[in-house]
């Protein structure tokens, strides 16, 4: 027995050192694997979404969707009661036209205008020429009277009529200067016509508001209402899930990040299927994260709380994952999912 004791003691040690190797080999495995695939479990599929609402407020007239309900680009969702805006759309167009005729009014009356300034300036240059013919007449008869060749009334007719010219003249000047000066513009009456023109495509806007239409293929969720309602503009009814597009927002440890780049190929699994795997790839590394301690409203930066607040664990950045062609039934926002980055192979 005594003989056996150092074989059975050496075969021990031998055993742990072998148990220790191998335990520390599969640790150096596991860190491996890690490293070249990082992986969390705290992670979610996610979309966006939009806070369905009019830019108008009135009676809700009809609902077209129901709760859950899959809706596609195009379709109408609920319509608002119209009839006060196709009114204001009428007296919109009422006041335009009315704008208008001031207008053509405005036109007219100033071609009529410009037509007495038009006379009032050929009665100047005629009044001009009949001055300067009495001038001459007057400077021919001066030295014929003088000698006698002509009568003297001949000459003092000249003169009257020269003083009856100049007179003539300075009224004409007069009239054509006041008939420039009452040369209207049609620049208020345009302006008015653009001011109405503008509030009838306001109110047409405003009459297609009514109307709320889907954007995008999507998700009827948080729906409340029933027709009759009065809903005030910019009130959100519900919220569309935007179907079209699907990402996966993964909480990865910090010292995990240095092995994540955008464009790794990631699989992402749902847990509302765990076999069904997803494929995704990586579409950016969130920069910054609120610290528990800290919360500030409204936030800013997205907020991800540490699993632990007694002991100092590594914190988790948010990387969004863009989900590739994802099943239907594995997709609700929200969901719980597990992700695995792929270090370095990047999806074709």
């Amino acid at each position: 027995m005594k003989t056996n004791s150092p074989k059975k003691g050496l075969t021990g040690k031998l055993i742990s050192l072998t148990i220790i190797a191998i335990a520390i080999m599969l640790a150096m495995y596991v860190w491996h694997q890690r490293s070249q695939s990082p992986s969390t479990d705290d992670a979610s599929i996610d979309a966006d979404v939009t806070h369905v609402a009019a830019p108008v407020g009135g009676r809700l007239a009809s609902l077209s969707v129901t709760e859950n309900q899959a809706v596609h680009p195009g379709d109408i969702l609920y319509q608002i009661d119209p009839v006060p805006y196709r009114l204001a759309v009428a007296q919109a167009q009422a006041d335009l036209e009315l704008a208008q005729a001031t207008l053509e009014t405005k036109k007219r009356a100033l071609a009529v205008q410009q037509s007495s300034a038009k006379v009032a300036a050929k009665q100047t240059h005629r009044s001009n020429t009949n001055l300067a013919l009495a001038n001459r007449t007057v400077e021919r008869l001066r030295p014929l009277a003088a000698k006698g060749y002509v009568p003297q009334q001949q000459l003092d007719q000249a003169q009257v009529a020269e003083r009856d010219a100049e007179t003539s003249l300075q009224q004409a000047k007069e009239q054509e200067s006041a008939a420039a000066q009452a040369i209207d513009t049609t620049a208020s009456a345009e302006a008015a016509v653009h001011a109405r023109e503008a509030a009838l495509a306001i109110a047409q806007r405003a009459l297609e508001d009514t109307t709320v239409r889907a954007k995008t293929a999507g998700r009827v969720v948080g729906l409340s209402a029933s027709p009759g309602e009065m809903l005030a503009p910019l009130q959100s009814l519900f919220t569309l899930i935007n179907t079209e597009e699907w990402f996966a927002i993964a909480n990865f440890r910090e010292i995990d990040l240095q092995h994540i780049a955008p464009g790794n190929c990631v699989t992402v699994y749902s847990m509302i299927d765990r076999e069904l795997p997803i494929k995704g790839v990586v579409q950016g590394i969130g920069w910054g994260v609120m610290d528990t301690g800290h919360i500030v409203l409204p936030r800013s930066v997205p907020y991800v709380e540490r699993s632990l607040n007694w002991v100092r664990v590594a914190q988790r950045f948010p990387v969004r994952i863009k989900l590739e062609n994802p099943p239907a039934q594995v997709t609700r926002l929200g969901a719980s999912a597990i992700a695995e980055v792929k270090r370095g192979a990047a999806c074709k």
